[in-house]
């Protein structure tokens, strides 16, 4: 066992550019929230989730096939299969169709909120498994960048749209993914992120294909616009494929809480992206709490 698992990674000046490529992940799954309102807005919310894992399964496939493998990693893959598909499935696939069918339900402002949560139950489950120290540090960070996020949603205009059965969705995907982080960074002691994330789709399409063919039978996919295709492609490729390969590359050197703690500028950026697609408005209190969040993820991430 690695000391990444073991124990929370200490900063060193030669883990910023995986803090710097972090970021860039979250700025993707931020816009994602945009994509998935303009998927959603053309197909039911079940139907977009599968052709997004149909979609990033296929582009898995070359990526999966030309990886070079090691003897004994080929035969760890044998072992570990069906702990693989678990993993991928309930951590990947049951996440993002949590995170789709929230969406369909609940404004960006709270999905983005429930969202920010996950980072304290990563915290919290990696304490558990005794992967992490809980640092006072470390919580009064993450209860400062909560305190950020909160003021921005309390915002009234930011409140529009949400509903409680949206919000309790949000909060299934953000407990898959916590869980997801924390029992994934085990198995990628014994395996690379493609092949976990192959795993994940392939496993997800077989999954979703039913749904698909149920969901879709009594759809007209010609009346779909470009812009509802394009939100798909954009979801498949983005935050299904290069976010989640980036996102399990930079476990392999810091600690889950700390790579988990970057969603916490998710609501921020979400919403600003939100401004000019989505009509919504940008509020002194939103600055404020951005900046607030800003700082709490900076005494995390000194933890």
């Amino acid at each position: 066992m690695s000391a990444a698992i073991s124990q929370a990674v200490p900063v060193r000046k030669s883990h910023w550019p995986i803090y710097l490529m972090v970021f860039g992940i979250t700025v993707m799954w931020s816009a994602n929230f945009i994509a998935v309102k303009y998927a959603v807005e053309e197909m039911p919310a079940v139907l977009a989730m599968g052709f997004r894992t149909l979609a990033a399964g296929m582009l898995m496939v070359p990526i999966f096939t030309s990886a070079e493998r090691s003897v004994t990693e080929r035969r760890s893959m044998r072992e570990d299969f069906w702990l693989l598909v678990a993993l991928g499935v309930g951590g990947v696939t049951l996440n993002q169709l949590f995170f789709t069918m929230a969406m369909d339900h609940t404004s960006v402002a709270h999905g983005s909120l429930i969202i920010s949560t996950t980072p304290i139950s990563v915290l919290l489950l990696a304490r558990l498994m005794k992967q992490e120290r809980l640092t006072a540090r470390k919580i009064l960070g993450m209860l400062i960048a909560l305190s950020g996020v909160v003021l921005i949603q309390l915002t009234p205009e930011k409140s529009s749209g949400a509903h409680w059965l949206g919000d309790l969705l949000a909060l299934c995907g953000s407990l898959t993914f916590a869980a997801f982080t924390v029992f994934g960074k085990r198995i990628t002691s014994r395996h690379s992120s493609i092949t976990v994330n192959a795993f994940a789709y392939f496993g997800g399409s077989l999954a979703m294909l039913p749904l698909i063919l149920w969901v879709g039978g009594g759809i007209d996919l010609s009346l779909l616009s470009t812009r509802a295709w394009l939100a798909i492609a954009y979801m498949a490729v983005f935050p299904s494929v290069l976010c989640y390969l980036g996102y399990f590359h930079a476990l392999n050197y810091v600690s889950a809480s700390r790579v988990a703690v970057f969603s916490y500028l998710q609501p921020a950026m979400a919403t600003m992206m939100a401004v000019p697609l989505l009509g919504e408005s940008v509020s002194s209190t939103l600055i404020t709490g951005g900046c607030i969040a800003l700082l709490g993820v900076a005494i995390t991430q000194r933890g």
